[in-house]
């Protein structure tokens, strides 16, 4: 038994449900309870994952990196096997520790997330009362089991779907699982509606606002409406992000070159009669001096930092590859209620009925004491508790410096609010004088009006009444439409004083309808769920950047329209053209829905789940990089099926926070922004550095190329590689990884869905242009040493001999040096790098010591010659690797102003 009949339960009287049900006014049984639990299970929507740590960590084994080091480590195990003399099987642990590092780190990041999830779940109840067996019982509400019957109460939240089947004054705000933020009443009586539409239904993960009432529950865990959109969303899977991608491509490509030189240079020198292990070694340097070892363990640590900036900003990342992803989206599909505005109802003002004007100072006060006459608000040690739209009335007396206790010491009687009449009421005294006060709809009021209140006059004179004819109430009618066009929502205040036959107490039905003759409509009260006001500047900002922003929810058309002008998603003249209902949105399939948003729709209202990934589907079949942002149940397929999914970590539902990649720690829309600028400083950065680790490539594959070709000494051993791409080129990658944004970040447009890291022009400029420098600057003064010291073309050296090791160790220390010169260029595209931001980035000036003293350490430091097999060399030709530093800079430099003079022409 895990669903009665849910599209009929909606439609059955109260004694029906608890039959067919199989349950009692007093509840079900131990045995029933024990039956149902093992039939049904437990009230949760959460499948445990015992093993999801271990496939976490697994997972950082399959990028095709991490694979390339891993195998690498195996052949230079196998060839230590076959020579151990060469000490490859130091190489082969040196490259398992940096597969087994980068893979610790990205473990770590998501293992940090998911305990920070942890801490924000707090969406379902610990205990629920129920009534079981004829008594008052709390159990843990993942016990509950369709046939409970639950007790409700303000401030309760629901655990399960269950039908009511009593209520006195219910309202529930629904608001996580339907997006919508005014509150829903609810009553016993059956209905025909939908069941998410129905007034009778309490659904899980709701609350109430006010009142009490008991319910049947029908559905639990994943059977619930609830947990049908959390299975929606997980059964969604979310594709790789751009920077997978594109990593992925890159590492493809690099491995190709690399496996394609070192198994041609393999059977080249098979086919020359060398032995087996020697092949085996050159094959390694060559793939070695190909695969950037340094560069995935930079990436890791570079996303790690951008998510800590992030995190510093309000912004929590789940997994590392959401923080670039974020900088390169091109959409935001943003949700109203909880996003965009601030989740609570406000008074943003009280008009005349007749003109529209704002009331007087004075009136206003007078006005609000008398519409709180009629509100039933309760103050608490967690604040003020009841209906919405009465606690939005007790903060505005409150904002204008008024307390409630005196007012509230002065009302005689309520009226509770009824759900057919739509109207609340209450009896105050003021100065000895009684008036009869009624809050509602002004539909609900109309009826009962007898007169008109006139605006203020000059001196402060009331102008008198009109009557409240046919002619005036039509004019009323346009002021409260105009309203309710700018979205509010809107509530009409009446009142007539009572003369000395009333007497306090009791009223009948009868009674109350004589006390609701002749009102006297005094104002129009406007309410909102107001819009943040960080919001409009956020989107503007969007908007210079390239990013376009549109709204999706579940609200009425006039509130979603409103709200997006007044974001400035829209504006104010297109807002009729840019919006689309569910309805028409139900019947447009994908082509006719991305030919309406091609012509400028950036709203939808009434949409449902389902519709929102229609949406995100139909954008990312544009080609764009679609960010979905959302705090309700209802949001939460959207947020997976997005690329990237941003949830509200305060008033987010858990199913929202499970579902996105990204959670705002402060729901501040504009933290989205800040992400965004990240996320694009993180992409550049990384390709600043992954083209700075390319360009040591260029003078490490060299060595080999002449080597197999020509009967030339090798001018690198693998180990001095490691030393380059382990080493010293670590700590200047991290600091290009930390540069801070360019001004320019947020206003060029998003980068496109299909450009990657390793693009043609940076496979050039990295080999061809300043490696091939690097490479000829660092031989020359490899074969100088090896002239002055009197070897000749096609003398065979042996690897202890003094000279080649004074050689190596100069090919190795110019490569050092020259890459400052490649860390300074790579600052900016444009730009020299030599700024006074160089003293504020400490890991650059660290790195740029760090190369300096290698450098010199290689040469002159007998325990690091040891290590890489170097010698040292006179000052004058250390002077000379000294100069590579101006070469590559200056080549650099020239190369930039040529093209920024040739962009100016262009």
């Amino acid at each position: 038994m895990t669903r009665t009949s849910p599209q009929q339960i909606q439609e059955l009287s109260p004694q029906r449900v608890y039959s067919v049900l199989r349950s009692r006014p007093g509840g079900l049984s131990p045995v029933e309870v024990s039956e149902r639990l093992h039939d049904v299970g437990r009230n949760t929507f959460e499948v445990i994952d015992r093993w999801k740590l271990v496939r976490s960590f697994s997972k950082q084994f399959t990028n095709f990196f991490t694979i390339l080091l891993m195998v690498s480590a195996t052949i230079c195990f196998v060839a230590h096997s076959l020579n151990p003399g060469e000490s490859m099987n130091i190489l082969g642990w040196a490259l398992t520790v940096v597969a087994l590092l980068n893979a610790f780190f990205s473990f770590i990041q998501e293992y940090r997330a998911e305990r920070a999830m942890e801490a924000l779940k707090k969406f379902l109840p610990q205990q629920v009362e129920v009534e079981r067996d004829g008594r008052l019982t709390k159990i843990v509400a993942t016990d509950i089991v369709p046939g409970d019957v639950l007790l409700l109460a303000e401030g309760d939240k629901i655990s399960a779907d269950a039908r009511i089947v009593e209520a006195r004054g219910l309202l529930v705000n629904n608001a996580p699982l339907t997006g919508e933020a005014a509150p829903c009443p609810l009553n016993h009586n059956p209905c025909k509606k939908r069941l998410i539409e129905s007034d009778n239904i309490a659904f899980a993960g709701c609350s109430v606002i006010r009142g009490s009432g008991r319910a049947v529950v029908f559905a639990t865990g994943l059977h619930t409406e609830f947990g049908r959109v959390a299975h929606l969303s997980q059964a969604i899977k979310r594709e790789p992000s751009p920077l997978e991608k594109e990593t992925a491509h890159m590492v493809r490509v690099l491995t190709l070159i690399a496996m394609s030189m070192g198994l041609g240079f393999f059977l080249y020198g098979v086919t020359q009669g060398r032995p087996l292990w020697v092949n085996l070694v050159f094959m390694m340097g060559i793939i070695v001096a190909n695969v950037p070892e340094g560069l995935l363990p930079t990436f890791t640590l570079s996303l790690a930092m951008g998510s800590l900036r992030m995190a510093r900003k309000n912004v929590l990342v789940k997994s590392l590859s959401a923080v670039e992803a974020l900088g390169a989206i091109h959409v935001i599909c943003s949700d109203k209620t909880g996003t965009l505005t601030e989740n609570r109802l406000t008074i943003t003002e009280l008009v005349e009925p007749l003109t529209g004007s704002p009331c007087g100072e004075d009136d206003i006060r007078s006005l609000l004491s008398f519409a709180l006459a009629a509100s039933e608000v309760h103050e608490s040690d967690k604040g003020l508790t009841g209906d919405p739209l009465d606690v939005a009335v007790a903060q505005k007396i409150i904002r204008s410096g008024d307390t409630l206790a005196p007012i509230q010491n002065t009302i005689e009687h309520h009226f509770v609010f009824d759900v057919n009449k739509r109207r609340s009421a209450g009896i105050i005294n003021r100065g000895g004088k009684r008036f009869f006060v009624v809050k509602g709809a002004f539909e609900a009021i109309r009826p009962m009006l007898g007169t008109i209140a006139l605006p203020t006059g000059e001196g402060g004179q009331k102008a008198g009444r009109r009557p409240a004819d046919q002619k005036n109430l039509n004019r009323a009618a346009e002021v409260m439409a105009d309203m309710a066009g700018r979205g509010l929502r809107v509530i009409a205040l009446a009142w007539k004083e009572l003369d000395g036959s009333y007497k306090p107490g009791n009223f009948t039905e009868k009674e109350q309808k004589e006390l609701e003759k002749a009102l006297n409509l005094a104002s129009f009260i406007g309410i909102e769920d107001p819009l943040r006001a960080e919001v409009p500047q956020a989107v503007e900002k969007c908007h210079r950047a390239g990013i376009e922003v549109l709204l999706i929810t579940g609200d009425h058309p006039a509130t979603a329209r409103a709200i997006a002008a007044k974001s400035r998603i829209v504006a104010e003249g297109e807002k009729e053209r840019q919006i689309i209902t569910g309805d028409i949105l139900a019947g447009l399939n994908e082509d006719g829905l991305v030919a309406r948003i091609e012509q400028g729709c950036r709203v939808f209202a009434r949409t449902t789940p389902e519709q929102k990934m229609k949406i995100i589907d139909a954008l990312q079949r544009m080609g764009k990089i679609v960010a979905m942002t959302g705090d309700g149940v209802n949001d939460s397929p959207a947020l997976k099926a997005a690329d990237v999914g941003i949830a509200m970590g305060r008033q987010g539902t858990d199913v929202a926070r499970e579902s996105a990649q990204i959670i705002l720690l402060d729901d501040n829309f504009a933290s989205i922004v800040a992400g965004i600028e990240e996320g694009r400083t993180v992409f550049a950065n990384i390709k600043k550095f992954t083209n700075y680790v390319l360009v040591s490539n260029g003078p490490e594959i060299l060595p080999y190329l002449l080597y197999i070709l020509f009967p030339v000494p090798l001018a690198l051993n693998v180990i001095q590689i490691l030393s380059i791409d382990l080493g010293t080129d670590i700590i200047p990658s991290m600091a290009l990884g930390q540069e801070p944004p360019d001004n320019e970040t947020m206003n060029r447009p998003p980068r496109s869905r299909n450009q990657g890291l390793l693009t043609p022009a940076l496979i050039c400029h990295s080999y061809l242009f300043l490696g091939l420098l690097e490479g000829l600057w660092s031989l020359g003064l490899f074969f100088l040493v090896l002239h002055n010291g009197g070897w000749r073309f096609g003398d065979e050296l042996a690897g202890h001999d003094q000279l080649y090791r004074s050689a190596m160790g100069i090919a190795l220390a110019t490569i050092l040096l020259m890459q400052i010169g490649n860390l300074l260029g790579r600052r900016f595209r444009r730009r020299s790098g030599l700024d006074p931001g160089i003293f504020a980035n400490r890991l650059l000036l660290l790195g740029i010591i760090i190369q300096i003293v290698f450098s010199w350490a290689t040469l002159y430091f007998p325990p690091l010659q040891k290590i890489l097999n170097t010698g040292p060399v006179s000052i004058s030709v250390y002077c000379l690797a000294w100069l590579g530093i101006l070469l590559i800079f200056g080549a650099d430099y020239l190369r930039k102003r040529l093209l920024l003079s040739r962009e100016n022409r262009g």
